[in-house]
């Protein structure tokens, strides 16, 4: 069978110092490769992001005469079925080799896009914008945290935080080159250059970029601790932390579902950062306008967006790796609360640069530890089958934001009324989280 991430010899896997002694340096310069494999899925993910498509609303909109909430409408019935298209498609990580599987998904995205540039009818808006939810948002993303959760144990936090840096490159330079390009190039046009540009980056380099290195101690589809049948721990290389638990157990998504630590915590990990994230970005106008905040002045704050996502991803990674994600994750909601608060009671001059540093440094958090603690808790044999339950909440409860805080604003219950509703939302969830995954150890 083929498979997602794991070398065709399983001699190739070689041991590895402890993690104390694989220094920062050391880490990037022998996996280079791998981790600009996953920054760059990770990066023209956003062709199926919210803050990308947005970009694109006026126009949309005019060419269709769509009201905001006609769009906005649209929008949620087109990502809420590619959540649920995601329960099956994400399963594909635990069956095809990943160079193969990046490659099916990647230019799935980018025909999509293409797509998407010829949009002449409702019908046609909600498939596009389907495809795009599906592949961009959802299935990019789960590609590149499934490999790399699997591909490395150890270091598997600071892995996938740098990956993700991706994320934050794309939504720190992106609206600002959309906008100025936009003033050159008609919408449609960027809709065909833009996802050619991501295939020629990515496709040929596919094969290169994703073969193993020796700082690469994962095993692949059997997951970390499980020897291939008729092989021994030392013909698979198997490091000290993997001997320390040779027949570690590996879940399968039916019993996943039975576990109440799935529902209790996994869950409100996944689905509260996209719900409060998504949906404060879709409302930012509403946001600046009633903190008396110039449109420039707010789009100016996003450098400290950008800085503090980076700084929140690379911190979460080492945590990760230092004190396991079991004890990190249900923390990283902690920004989310914070930011809500200090933008609505703080005022226009210290709230909105702090929400930004806060939003930034929630934004950079939980994509990390939500691939690395499902990895620690529910091993990586299965991980694409269980990963895909996730993928649909939080696509899901990104569907659902737009609205719900739409709906608030409408009724005139004014800023305090939305955001105490996130803020409510998020310390509740980490609450949660905190006392299930304190008792919760892995198997």
């Amino acid at each position: 069978m083929l498979n997602c991430g794991m070398a065709p010899n399983p001699t190739s896997f070689t041991t590895h110092p402890p993690a104390r002694q694989i220094g920062n340096r050391e880490f990037a310069v022998t996996e280079w490769r791998f981790l600009l494999f996953g920054l760059l899925m990770a990066f023209w993910s956003s062709l199926g992001q919210t803050f990308f498509i947005s970009l694109f609303s006026a126009q949309i909109r005019e060419t269709l005469e769509l009201s905001h909430g006609d769009f906005g409408s649209y929008y949620a019935a087109a990502t809420t079925a590619s959540a649920i298209s995601l329960i099956w498609l994400g399963k594909l990580a635990d069956t095809m080799r990943l160079e193969k599987l990046a490659f099916f998904i990647l230019t799935s995205l980018c025909c999509a896009a293409i797509l998407f540039s010829q949009i002449s009818s409702i019908w046609m808006l909600v498939g596009g914008l389907y495809l795009l939810r599906m592949f961009g948002q959802g299935m990019m993303t789960h590609v590149y945290t499934t490999a790399m959760a699997r591909r490395y144990v150890v270091t598997r936090g600071r892995a996938i935080s740098i990956a993700q840096l991706g994320h934050t490159l794309s939504e720190s330079i992106g609206p600002a080159s959309i906008v100025a390009l936009q003033a050159y190039f008609d919408w449609r046009s960027l809709w065909i250059g833009l996802p050619v540009i991501a295939f020629v980056t990515l496709a040929p380099f596919l094969r290169h970029l994703t073969q193993r290195t020796r700082l690469q101690d994962g095993e692949g589809l059997y997951g970390v601790g499980v020897v291939p049948p008729g092989a021994s721990a030392s013909v698979t290389g198997l490091s000290g932390t993997d001997q320390a638990h040779p027949k570690k157990k590996q879940w399968r998504r039916a019993e996943v579902i039975r576990d109440p630590a799935f529902w209790l915590a996994f869950i409100w990990l996944a689905a509260v950062p996209s719900f409060v994230l998504t949906g404060l970005l879709f409302h930012q106008i509403y946001l600046a306008d009633t903190k008396g905040v110039a449109l420039s002045t707010w789009t100016a704050s996003y450098v400290l967006y950008a800085i503090f996502a980076v700084v929140g991803s690379l911190s979460i990674g080492q945590l990760i790796d230092r004190f396991s994600a079991r004890l990190v994750a249900a923390h990283t909601l902690l920004p989310n609360s914070l930011a809500c608060l200090t933008l609505w009671l703080g005022s226009a001059e210290i709230g909105v640069p702090l929400f930004f540093i806060l939003f930034g440094l929630a934004i950079g958090m939980p994509h990390a530890t939500n691939a690395a603690l499902t990895a620690e808790i529910y091993g990586t044999r299965y991980m694409g089958e269980i990963k895909a339950m996730l993928l649909p909440v939080a696509v899901f409860a990104s569907a659902l934001s737009p609205m719900f805080m739409g709906w608030i604003i409408d009724a005139g219950l004014g800023l305090g009324a939305v955001l105490g509703m996130n803020i409510a939302l998020a310390a509740g969830a980490q609450i949660m989280a905190m006392l299930v995954l304190h008792y919760r150890k892995p198997l």
